[in-house]
């Protein structure tokens, strides 16, 4: 079954839950037909292996005619190795909408938006124009993910000043979008004081998962309330980056070719450059795995 077939089956399900609630509670107090709007804010840390331990530890590969005393060429490979640190735990920010069809149950959904970035800086020796060269390298990765969500959020516990319940919701990432700039400034040789860069992008959509969590929540008043949220997102499955494309400012009389980091693969998907790649098809497949704890400060009005 499509994950789409998914979506549209949870989403009668919920939507049948609602209306019987909605009705159910017909000739119940009114306080049990409230809505809610809550704005948080937070830390995701998704594993994203495939970039933290393939694509950030490739190396940038050049390989270049370096001309000889006498006029004769030899062919180098020349290896850049400049790694990229791990992702560090990033914000994810949005906002969510509730309606109870219970005093304890509502049906929630909500956008929310979260981006990462990685920057590592190296000098080394590359070649340009027949010559090496030092050079400065920087390398800068950004990833983000718009998501949608829909689910239910129920009470375990109430108190006049504040309420502990779970959730749980089915997801949607989309709009997920990785680039990175691969800067080399020239120290010296013929490029001395120019900028080459590679810029690569890449990038998918559709990604389900599911979502199980746990908050608390304080009432400074019946209508206002702040809490903490924490929760963990499950991929139902790897996904691929595709579409990918590059900008690169390399020009032939520069007498080089760049192995970047990743390319775009004979099935369409982004592959990684291995550590020790020897020539220019030596890339792997790269699957990607958003999973991983949330961590949410919220802030809610009540109506």
């Amino acid at each position: 079954m499509r994950h789409y077939d998914v979506v549209r089956s949870v989403l009668r399900v919920l939507l049948g839950l609602t209306v019987i609630g909605v009705c159910g509670g017909a000739s119940a107090e009114e306080k049990y037909k409230t809505l809610s709007v809550e704005f948080f804010a937070g830390l995701h840390d998704p594993s994203l292996e495939a970039l933290s331990e393939q694509e950030f530890k490739s190396p940038i590969i050049g390989a270049a005619n370096i001309l000889l005393t006498g006029g004769d060429g030899e062919r180098r490979i020349l290896s850049f190795n400049n790694p990229l640190p791990d992702l560090e735990p990033s914000m994810n920010a949005g906002f969510e909408l509730g309606m109870f069809y219970s005093a304890e149950t509502k049906l929630i959904l909500g956008l929310s938006t979260w981006e990462a970035t990685s920057r590592a800086h190296a000098y080394g020796e590359f070649a340009v124009q027949g010559e090496t060269a030092e050079v400065f390298n920087e390398r800068l990765a950004r990833i983000s993910y718009n998501e949608f969500y829909f689910g239910l959020r129920s009470t375990i516990v109430r108190r006049d000043t504040y309420s502990v319940y779970y959730r749980a919701t089915l997801n949607e990432l989309f709009d997920i979008d990785y680039r990175e700039d691969i800067t080399f400034s020239f120290l010296t040789g013929p490029a001395e004081g120019v900028d080459k860069t590679l810029i690569l992008k890449s990038q998918a959509t559709g990604l389900l998962a599911v979502q199980p969590g746990i908050g608390f929540e304080y009432y400074f008043r019946d209508w206002m309330s702040m809490g903490f949220e924490a929760s963990y997102l499950i991929g139902l499955r790897r996904m691929k980056l595709r579409d990918a494309s590059s900008e690169v400012s390399f020009l032939v009389t520069d007498n080089l070719t760049v192995w970047s980091p990743q390319r775009v693969g004979p099935n369409g998907s982004l592959q990684s450059l291995n550590a020790g790649a020897t020539d220019a098809d030596d890339y792997d497949d790269m699957k990607l795995s958003f999973d991983g704890w949330k961590a949410l400060f919220r802030f809610g009005l009540h109506f």
